[in-house]
């Protein structure tokens, strides 16, 4: 992929060499207010969380700070998220003072889910230009009476050439444990690869980033079979998705999510040979791909002694932490 990002005088270093890309389930970013349409009352201050104001501030100082840490202090250029309640509290985000500056815009889209949690994005505009947005619905009403978040498509351009077309996924959980919940991931899936699949026929060389929490690893049946990301690729053997996270061995601890003592890599990027042509190595493996856990985002485990993401709440812990997932992100070279 070529690109020519314009500089911004905000930034610390010369010029952008490198588009940094990050997806970050921030764990329940929820403002105070009781919205009457969606189940968020635990989130409010007379909720179960106890959820003030001055703990909202705390959550959103936190997530500014990660976002703010990434590319070396330069702050991630594109933020693929998880876990948003609504348009306002990335507002919020955008507006703290460690965000400010690196003048981030918004892509949002309510989905249905009724705890009222989104997916969304946030781009440094004077790098990524919206051209539009679409949404695409998951039907899981054959497995439950709970609707799960929409895939949704943000299409813009990279500098004053390149268009990329990245999609942001949430998909269903293992609430129920995973072999139950498994067709529910299954049909997000398919959902997902009809449309690259559409896109991809009608303009074979498109630049295609796929983020998200899908609650599944690199090797589940959703990921591997149905969408088909491989974990190596080559331009010309026409294998259309690579899993970027796939190298990392998230049974050996290089995961982004830490639960009941075992890690999983649910928070994934996928990128066709389009994007990423430039840097693929002669193993077929892109390797500019990293799990962001600075140590002030982790906290040790008591029972493992492992260091695992600091979430927002801990029992018998009084303070406000970042979130139950790290983020992941991916550079893409000039």
């Amino acid at each position: 992929m070529q690109f020519s990002p314009s500089s911004s005088h905000h930034d610390k270093h010369a010029t952008h060499q490198s588009l940094c890309i990050a997806f970050y389930n921030v764990e329940n970013l929820f403002d105070t207010k009781d919205d009457p349409n969606v189940d968020d009352e635990e989130f409010t201050p007379n909720g179960k969380q106890h959820w003030t104001l001055d703990k909202y501030a705390k959550k959103i100082s936190n997530i500014a700070k990660v976002i703010r840490a990434m590319k070396n202090g330069d702050g991630a250029d594109v933020v693929g998220f998880a876990e948003i309640e609504n348009k306002g509290v990335l507002e919020d985000l955008i507006a703290d003072p460690q965000l400010k500056k690196l003048n981030y815009g918004i892509a949002h889209h309510d989905s249905p889910d009724k705890r009222g949690i989104d997916v969304a994005m946030i781009y440094k505009k004077n790098i990524f230009k919206v051209l539009g947005q679409k949404f695409f619905t998951v039907d899981v009403s054959k497995y439950e009476d709970k609707p799960t978040r929409d895939i949704v498509m943000v299409q813009g351009v990279i500098g004053k050439n390149d268009t990329l077309n990245i999609f942001l996924n949430h998909w269903p959980s293992r609430r129920e444990g995973k072999e139950v919940s498994e067709p529910k991931r299954i049909a997000a899936a398919t959902v997902l690869k009809r449309v690259v699949d559409s896109l991809q026929r009608i303009n074979p060389w498109a630049n295609i980033l796929i983020m998200g929490d899908f609650n599944d690893n690199p090797t589940d049946k959703s990921v591997s079979e149905i969408l088909k990301a491989t974990n190596s690729i080559n331009a010309s053997s026409g294998i259309p998705l690579y899993d970027c996270d796939s190298k990392f061995d998230w049974k050996k601890g290089e995961g982004t999510e830490f639960y009941k003592g075992s890690w999983s890599r649910f928070i994934q990027i996928i990128v066709n040979s389009s994007l990423i042509s430039k840097q693929v190595n002669m193993d077929g493996t892109f390797t500019d791909a990293h799990i962001f856990k600075p140590d002030w985002l982790l906290k040790e485990d008591e029972t493992s002694h492992q260091m695992i993401p600091h979430r927002t709440f801990e029992e018998g812990d009084s303070t406000i932490g970042f979130s139950d997932h790290l983020p992941v992100y991916i550079e893409i070279k000039n």
